[in-house]
């Protein structure tokens, strides 16, 4: 085969041509940072995560930084302040956390009423198409774990629209929702006067946050608030979609964004729980599994090895494959090299589990999707091929493979 010169290939998202592997996980350089949604349009260019000079990834620059470096009885002590400024005795609530019931929301919410004597109101964005477990645990979480709780589900027309439209322009199926999870709760809020919303840990953690930002707790304002004059939603300016699909400003009212002088007029607080305390997805998992009935699915999740991380939605199924597409990164990649850091893997043992299911086609529930978007599997593969980098991925004989991979996954 001849010879290929990388850095002359094209990246379709403004990543670099050239693919850099982390030495102590599986992540590469292709990882982008999280960006407020409506800003994402067609075409739209990515920045990520730097990899060092010694060849290690920012996500496990910070676990170093966590396991070694931060006191974490100080950081307590900064939470417990904190709290002390918000905390209510008059009946209301005075912090809320947003989740599915999932191992990271239950543990948050089950902390702060339980242990710090808070008084949070859950909420919930709803996922596009709830699975069987997904459902049982957000019962469960206000059911087991008590909690008073917020379901929002947005217009299901809309919904499917939207997510149609980000598969089509933006190879983005699950947009429709991260408009949600990241705006929801600052909205309910300002909605209900509740000066703090808590979040899990920080995006730092899995490479989706420029470090500087994790000297502070502070979920970053740029998420949900947006003051341009020019929203996208799905890829599309709004104005487009509008015209496209006669829809109105009430219809797509729970996408939108904050705007600055919504949040200015208010006292309102939007931190990280894991900037205060240290947060293992596996620790977590079994505390919200006693304290809350968090329960696993029953079979193992499509592209990766784990049964309880991202379960609660249909939608990230396909929404994981997508970023191997894009990205070169799936999820067995994601949970593995998170699993790295903490101590519970080694990185031979991420290669063999990433060898065995990464990329996997996420074929459990395809065809659920497939109904929602109102298109044939023929389709979604003909969308899914222009969406491939020709830097990550080269066609012969009728078939797709990757580039610049880690020879132990070729």
């Amino acid at each position: 085969m001849k010879k290929i010169n990388y850095s002359d290939l094209e990246s379709k998202f403004g990543l670099p041509n050239v693919v850099v592997h982390c030495k102590k996980c599986l992540m590469t350089n292709q990882k982008p940072f999280s960006i407020n949604e409506t800003t994402n349009m067609k075409g739209s260019k990515k920045s990520g995560m730097p990899i060092n000079k010694d060849g290690v990834c920012a996500a496990c620059e910070y676990s170093l930084k966590k396991n070694q470096n931060i006191d974490w009885s100080k950081r307590e002590e900064k939470l417990l302040k904190m709290l002390d400024k918000v905390r209510r005795k008059d009946g209301r609530y005075d912090c809320i956390i947003s989740g599915s019931g999932g191992k990271d929301s239950g543990t948050q919410a089950h902390l702060l009423k339980y242990k710090y004597g808070m008084n949070p109101l859950t909420v919930t964005y709803s996922p596009l198409l709830y699975t069987e477990v997904g459902w049982r645990n957000v019962r469960n979480w206000s059911y087991v774990g008590g909690f008073d709780h917020y379901l929002f589900t947005p217009n299901g027309k809309i919904s499917s629209i939207l997510s149609k439209e980000a598969l089509i322009n933006l190879y983005h199926p699950m947009q429709p929702f991260k408009f949600g999870i990241k705006a929801f709760a600052a909205k309910m809020a300002l909605k209900f006067d509740i000066p703090l919303v808590i979040y899990g840990e920080p995006y730092a953690e899995y490479g989706s946050q420029d470090g500087v930002q994790t000297d502070s707790p502070s979920y970053d304002l740029e998420w949900y608030i947006n003051d341009n004059k020019d929203i996208f939603l799905g890829g599309m300016h709004v104005n487009q979609l509008k015209e496209k699909y006669k829809l109105n400003d009430v219809d797509l009212l729970p996408y939108m964004p904050l705007r600055s002088h919504d949040v200015n007029k208010s006292n309102l607080k939007v931190e990280f729980l894991g900037w205060y305390v240290k947060w293992d997805p596996q620790d977590i998992y079994y505390y919200a599994s006693e304290n809350c009935g968090l329960e696993p699915d029953m079979q193992r999740t499509d592209s990766t090895h784990g049964r309880y991380a991202g379960v609660d939605d249909k939608f990230e199924w396909p929404h994981y494959y997508a970023h191997y597409i894009k990205y070169g990164i799936g999820r067995c990649r994601f949970d593995t090299s998170q699993e790295i850091r903490n101590g519970h893997i080694t990185r031979e043992e991420a290669l063999l589990l990433a060898k065995k299911f990464e990329g996997e086609i996420p074929y459990t529930y395809l065809n659920d999707c497939l109904d929602f978007w109102g298109i044939d599997e023929e389709k979604f593969w003909e969308i899914t091929d222009k969406f491939r980098s020709p830097h990550l991925w080269q066609k012969e004989n009728n078939s797709w493979y990757r580039i610049q991979e880690l020879p132990e996954l070729i």
